[in-house]
């Protein structure tokens, strides 16, 4: 993976230009203040939400999509993934001309066919592998995040010059940048949600229920999971040392332990079913129809999973083991 530095890249291509960021969401906010203390025309597009208030207390003046959609050189596409093929249609496509820049944060839409993007306009994705919040913040420290960009097409034959404008801009090309695809963001975003965090969020439901059954309790177990701040704490050393070399931090006893036992709780039936899952589901487009066909019904079955994931037990007990810990990590002021 080649990163593409802060020395490589100039914002020469978006002098003269006027960005337009459509979603005054998370990155949407951060976006827009680093590009405009980047010394680049924004203005903002957002419909009437706390989103707006936000931005005008930012000191931008929203405007309509629409119009924001019309009136810019670059449009940022950062409103919600669900909301963009509902949107496109009547409050963005009609308002790009030929020689646009079209950006997204994600690949999702694009690299699955569910927004067409017209001939004639440059199509770009800067994706910042962080929350707003932290691209924001790394920006304002003089540091960037990691990002990734691709060139879906380059209809002038400037798209890449500015993507990579427009990364810097945004403070990315600080942290590096390297070049991927929509379809390649898309798939591995996917693939964390419904592989990797999919399988953790179940396999911590099911120690959660197989300790209370063999008598912790279950205030013990929310507090051994999470709630203690320890796997935070150690996904964090993992990032910083790496993901074996931080067990140097831990007593052997745990390092035998999490060795030794491992690997014989993974079998090939679970191997297979979270292989589907990546070539059927993620690859092959059958979350990306499943999810359309949800929300083109109101997402009630999203709604029955969230409010079924808070009424587990688990969920429950949470919170007072969760005041407890915040308040013993609370300093008294009198101390």
């Amino acid at each position: 993976m080649e990163l593409v530095k802060d020395h490589d890249v100039s914002l020469e291509p978006l002098e003269g230009k006027t960005v337009a960021i459509l979603g005054y969401g998370n990155q949407g906010r951060a976006q827009a203040l680093n590009l405009r203390d980047s010394g680049i025309e924004v203005i903002v597009g957002n419909r009437d939400d706390d989103y707006r208030k936000v931005a005008q207390e930012d000191g931008f003046t929203p405007i309509k999509l629409s119009e924001a959609a019309a009136a810019a050189d670059v449009i940022a596409v950062l409103t919600t993934d669900e909301s963009q093929p509902s949107i496109w249609g009547k409050q963005i496509e009609p308002g790009l001309n030929a020689g646009d820049t079209l950006v997204w944060a994600s690949g999702y839409n694009v690299g699955y066919d569910l927004v067409a993007p017209p001939a004639g306009v440059d199509v770009v994705m800067a994706a910042p592998r962080m929350t707003g919040n932290m691209v924001r913040e790394l920006f304002e420290h003089g540091k960037g995040a990691v990002a990734q960009f691709a060139v879906y097409q380059d209809a002038t034959g400037k798209a890449r010059e500015r993507v990579l404008a427009y990364c810097k801009g945004i403070g990315c090309t600080r942290g590096g940048v390297f070049e991927s695809s929509f379809r390649e963001e898309a798939e591995l975003d996917l693939f964390a949600e419904q592989v990797i965090w999919a399988g953790l969020t179940a396999w911590f439901l099911e120690c959660f229920e197989m300790g209370v059954a063999n008598g912790f309790s279950p205030e013990l177990m929310v507090l051994e999971l999470y709630a203690s701040g320890e796997a935070s704490e150690i996904l964090g050393m993992m990032a910083k040392n790496g993901f074996f070399k931080q067990m140097t931090h831990h007593s052997t006893t745990s390092q035998y332990g999490t060795l030794s036992r491992g690997p014989r709780l993974i079998n090939d039936e679970i191997r297979a079913k979270a292989l589907e899952f990546l070539q059927k589901d993620v690859k092959g487009g059958a979350f990306a129809k499943e999810w359309s066909d949800e929300q083109a019904k109101g997402s009630e079955r999203l709604a029955e999973l969230r409010q079924k994931a808070l009424n587990h037990p688990m969920s429950l007990v949470e919170d007072k083991v969760i005041q407890m810990i915040q308040e013993a990590h609370t300093l008294d002021p009198e101390s």
